[in-house]
């Protein structure tokens, strides 16, 4: 191969970059230390993708705008773009809410950790929590006790971070399942970005079911560094 053919697979190595736990997550299992294997058959076609991200994400959570485009003029965007001041969910958990809006709002809850208590943003991240997942099997495990272990990790980018979008958005075929993939950009440089994988389940579609959070996975710097050679 020339030097060109050589510089154009470089590109497409940096363009492809897929978490493994995302691709775990679509393909049904977790190769992690969080969580028990999934079970059902999780694949996916297109139309199904497209039909249950339309139905069940698209149309309600705002942070997905960019996945389907958008038909507003420049000063309406500006509008939206405004800072808003957070307020913090008075129902935990919420039954309204889609797997999408659970996985923002918990993200929301834990940048402002500390509003409008200290570490009420862990607490609102225990009661999406599944009792399948991690925490909810740590016996005696506190809020203060799991923020100062986030905080002496890779983690502790979700409590500081200027900005989150919606990477991957996907659902099992019987509905019970969701696996997002969220970005947080945490600095000033195209590639100061962190992808956190989140499995969510649901025990049905009945009004009062909720979405909860079997997993929440970031994917180590070590992993990010190989990805981009």
């Amino acid at each position: 191969y020339g030097e060109d053919d050589e510089a154009d697979d470089d590109d497409d190595d940096e363009e492809v970059n897929i978490p493994q736990g995302a691709i775990n997550a679509f393909l049904g299992y977790d190769t992690g230390d969080v969580g028990e294997k999934l079970a059902g058959n999780v694949s996916l076609t297109n139309d199904q993708i497209y039909g249950e991200m339309k139905e069940r994400v698209l149309d309600t959570a705002g942070g997905f705008v960019e996945l389907v485009g958008s038909d507003k003029d420049g000063d309406e965007i500006r509008e939206e773009e405004k800072p808003k001041p957070y307020v913090p969910p008075t129902t935990v958990p919420d039954s309204d809410l889609t797997a999408g809006e659970v996985v923002l709002l918990v993200l929301d809850a834990l940048l402002h950790n500390d509003v409008p208590t200290k570490n009420r943003g862990v607490e609102i991240l225990f009661g999406y929590s599944s009792e399948g997942s991690q925490i909810k099997n740590e016996v005696g495990l506190t809020p203060q006790e799991y923020t100062d272990f986030l905080k002496e990790t890779e983690y502790k980018v979700l409590f500081n971070h200027q900005d989150v979008s919606i990477d991957k958005g996907d659902y099992s075929f019987d509905g019970k399942k969701a696996f997002f993939t969220a970005r947080l950009k945490n600095g000033p440089k195209p590639l100061d970005v962190v992808s956190v994988n989140f499995i969510l389940s649901t025990k049905g579609n009945d009004e009062d079911d909720v979405w909860l959070i079997d997993s929440m996975l970031i994917r180590p710097s070590s992993m990010r560094r190989r990805r981009r050679r």
